[in-house]
């Protein structure tokens, strides 16, 4: 299994400084086998939570490694929380659309 940051692009909060689109990232730690897996697990957790100033879905995948541990049920191991998401250089998947295709960044 993977550990895999899922993240929105922003969050739904208020404040001028930190909330909005702009603001901090809506960010879910997520054990799975596939980046679309991590998604499918992510998307209704995101969906729940306020979407009316930011995406209700997943839009970018960052893998941060390999869960070694012997529990091998994929789940959201912790989130949502909230940061700026910063890619250094793990492998990516992002998508425009709830439903769209997850293409892979270059490196």
């Amino acid at each position: 299994m993977n550990l895999y940051e899922v993240i929105r692009w922003g969050n739904d909060g208020c404040d001028p400084y930190r909330g909005g689109p702009n603001g901090d990232d809506t960010c879910l730690l997520v054990r799975a086998a596939t980046p679309e897996q991590a998604a499918t697990l992510a998307d209704p957790v995101l969906a729940r939570l306020g979407n009316v100033h930011v995406a209700g879905w997943a839009q970018a995948i960052y893998q941060l490694g390999i869960d070694t541990g012997s529990d091998r049920e994929a789940r959201v191991l912790r989130g949502p929380y909230l940061q700026h998401a910063y890619r250094h250089g793990w492998p990516s998947w992002q998508r425009d659309q709830p439903e769209g295709a997850w293409q892979a960044l270059p490196d």
